[in-house]
């Protein structure tokens, strides 16, 4: 499955301007310009196309295109969110989530046992970085079926680091549904894969504390 993108750059500068290459962050997106090099004159314009593949992914994640012109180099981001799929999650009854939600309760660690392990284990063994959040993150904070008790990370109700995501993935938080995932906490996740989680959170889910606060006021506002 592909998500194509179509975005269009007008030159509104007194000069040509000239775009050498554009680099995607990682292999699964593709760019295209109109030519290389593409010239474009003094408010001229032109189309971009690009794509990623979205296999593997779920969640809301982004991709980077990186433009390098004459002028100076540039960053557009391409957000998708897609809805967990292929897991148990999206079939499960009212009545079996809410028995789930009871066990992870009592139980944080349950979700790395038996059945459970196919989507909270087996999804995110090999995986890093955004992957992993769209793995062993997305398939609970990013469901379409996501609980109340399960924390909004699009509307942070405190600010974060990269200190705290790491303390959150290695130990989780007590007494929620949220458990341990470091190994030492019973968990799948090795020190590499939570390096890699924390940074990316931090990265792309930290700001969203100050999107909150904003939203909040805007909405007490007369």
């Amino acid at each position: 499955m592909i998500a194509p993108f179509t975005f269009y750059l007008t030159n509104v500068w007194t000069n040509e301007i000239r775009i050498d290459s554009v680099h995607a962050s990682c292999g699964c997106t593709t760019a295209r310009l109109p030519a290389t090099p593409w010239r474009i004159p003094p408010g001229g314009s032109g189309a971009v196309k690009a794509q990623v593949n979205l296999a593997g992914k779920m969640g809301l994640f982004s991709k980077t295109l990186t433009f390098f012109t004459s002028v100076s180099n540039r960053i557009v981001t391409l957000k998708v969110k897609m809805p967990p799929t292929g897991s148990d999650l999206a079939v499960m009854t009212a009545e079996d989530r809410k028995a789930a939600m009871v066990l992870a309760a009592v139980e944080p660690q349950a979700i790395f046992k038996g059945e459970c392990a196919r989507c909270h284990v087996d999804n995110g063994a090999r995986a890093l970085g955004q992957d992993l959040y769209a793995a062993d993150c997305g398939i609970c904070h990013e469901s379409p079926h996501r609980d109340s008790a399960v924390p909004d990370l699009h509307a942070l109700k405190q600010q974060t680091s990269l200190e705290y995501w790491k303390a959150m993935i290695t130990f989780g938080k007590p007494h929620t549904m949220m458990p341990g995932f470091a190994r030492a906490q019973g968990g799948p996740l090795t020190e590499e894969q939570i390096a890699s989680l924390s940074a990316y959170l931090n990265r792309t889910v930290s700001h969203n504390f100050g999107l909150s606060m904003t939203k909040a006021s805007a909405a007490a506002s007369p």
